[in-house]
């Protein structure tokens, strides 16, 4: 998987749990959105994934940026 960018999170989410939305959305000191949850990703390489599969994590070389918004 490649993470390509951010999404806003949508009430879908409350259907996995009521309230859940305004838990992983809200405004900072300034009133500027932060958005705690939504990932847009690729597949890259396709195959099974099991419970206690090993995920690792690699970051994009330097410089890192901010994801966009898509």
């Amino acid at each position: 998987m490649e993470v390509t960018g951010l999404r806003n999170p949508c009430v879908q989410i409350d259907a996995f749990q009521d309230g859940l939305l305004k838990q992983v959305v809200g405004r900072d000191e300034a009133g500027n959105l932060v958005r705690r949850a939504g990932v847009m990703s690729v597949v890259r390489t396709g195959g099974v994934v099991r419970p206690g599969d090993v995920i690792k994590v690699e970051l994009p070389g330097e410089p890192h940026r901010p994801l966009d918004r898509v």
